[in-house]
C-alpha cells in the first residue's frame, strides 16, 4: 500500500510543487490507505524521493504505526472529510493542503501556524531559496470549512484560532510578517488593526496618468476605506537610480489619487521605536487609537517581532 504523506512531509511536498503543472486525483475511500504501514521500498523512486527523511505518514491506528530512520507514523483515527487525501499519481498519496494545515496545528507554534496559513493561501514560493510567484494552494475560507468539519481532530481549535489572523493573497514572506505584526491582537504582541487587502490593485485615473509609468499599481497592504498603502521595502532594495525613479513615479501617481503610501523596512520592524511610529501613523489613518497595557504588551511585542524576524532575517538584531 502506497504511503500517505502527512504533517511536515506533506507541507514540504506542497512547497516543492507550487511552481509548475501538477495533477491530482481525490481519493474516495481514504481510510483504506491507512490500514497498512509503508515499507522501505515504497519510499523510493518513483515515490517522494526528494523529501527530507524521516517521512511523516498517516496510519489508521497504533497497531500499524512504524518509526525508523526513513519513516515516522502518525495515527489518524478520526473521520477524513471529502478531499482530505490526494493521489499524486507518482506512487504515493498526500494530505490535502487543508488537512496538512490541520495536522500542523498539532506541532507548530501559533505564530508558525499563522505563517503557514499565509503561505498556503499566498502567491509566493521560496522552496528554492528565491522568491517566485505561484498560484495559491487554498483559501482561508476552505481552510476554515475543512477544520470546522473535522470534529474531534487534534489541533482543530488551534487551527481555527490561527485562521482568524490569516489573509488571502500574500505575495511574499515580508508581507506575511508585516500583516501578522500589525493585525494580531495586543495580547499576542500585535497592534490589533483590521486586516488589510493584500496586493490590492489601484487603477490610475486620467488625471494621474501623466505622473504614472503604469496603468495600475498593486499595493502590498492596503486599507481602501482609509486610502492607506504600506509597502515593505528591502533595506538595500531601492538604492539604484532606476528604482528610485520608478518609486518616485509610483508615489506621485498614488499621491495624485489621494493614497497615503508608507514604506516599511525590516530594520524598522526590528526597532520598537520605529515600529511604534508606524503603528501610530496607521492608527490615525484608520481611526483606531493604539492603546495597550504595559508591561505585558512590550514583552509580547518583543517576542512576536523576534519570532517573525528570526525566520525572515536571521541576522537582524531586534530591540525592545
Amino acid at each position: 500500500m502506497e504511503p500517505v504523506l502527512s504533517h511536515e512531509s506533506a507541507l514540504e511536498y506542497w512547497r516543492s510543487v507550487r511552481v509548475g503543472s501538477r495533477h491530482f486525483r481525490q481519493v474516495a475511500h481514504a481510510r483504506k490507505l491507512l490500514a497498512v504501514p509503508p515499507k522501505a521500498d515504497e519510499l523510493a523512486e518513483p515515490g517522494p524521493w526528494w523529501l527530507t527523511r524521516p517521512l511523516h505518514v498517516m496510519v489508521a491506528d497504533a497497531a500499524v504505526r512504524r518509526t525508523s530512520e526513513d519513516v515516522t507514523s502518525h495515527v489518524w483515527s478520526g473521520p477524513l472529510p471529502k478531499g482530505s487525501v490526494l493521489d499524486t499519481e507518482n506512487g504515493f498519496y498526500v494530505s490535502s493542503p487543508e488537512l496538512c494545515f490541520l495536522q500542523m496545528a498539532e506541532r507548530a507554534s501559533l505564530i508558525e501556524l499563522i505563517e503557514d496559513g499565509f503561505e498556503l493561501c499566498g502567491t509566493y514560493d521560496v522552496s528554492t531559496g528565491e522568491l517566485r510567484s505561484c498560484a495559491p494552494l487554498t483559501t482561508v475560507a476552505r481552510l476554515e470549512s475543512f477544520a470546522s468539519k473535522a470534529a474531534g481532530a487534534h489541533g482543530r481549535s488551534k487551527a481555527l484560532r490561527a485562521l482568524r489572523y490569516v489573509v488571502d493573497g500574500s505575495a511574499s514572506p515580508r508581507e506575511t510578517v508585516l500583516t501578522t505584526l500589525l493585525c494580531l491582537p495586543y495580547r499576542l504582541g500585535g497592534y490589533g488593526f483590521a486586516p488589510p487587502c493584500l496586493n490590492y490593485r489601484i487603477d490610475v485615473g486620467a488625471h494621474a496618468r501623466k505622473m504614472a509609468s503604469k496603468q495600475f499599481y498593486r499595493c502590498d497592504l492596503y486599507w481602501p476605506e482609509a486610502k492607506l498603502a504600506i509597502e515593505y521595502d528591502s533595506d538595500a532594495e531601492h538604492l539604484g537610480s532606476r528604482n528610485a525613479a520608478n518609486d518616485s513615479s509610483r508615489r506621485n501617481a498614488l499621491d495624485a489619487l489621494g493614497v497615503d503610501v508608507l514604506s516599511v523596512t525590516t530594520l524598522q520592524i526590528a526597532s520598537r521605536v520605529e515600529v511604534e511610529k508606524i503603528a501610530n501613523h496607521i492608527g490615525k489613518r484608520l481611526g483606531k487609537r493604539v492603546q495597550y497595557k504595559e508591561p505585558s504588551f512590550s514583552v509580547a511585542n518583543l517576542k512576536l517581532r523576534t519570532e517573525l524576524l528570526r525566520r525572515l532575517e536571521p541576522g537582524v538584531k531586534v530591540s525592545a
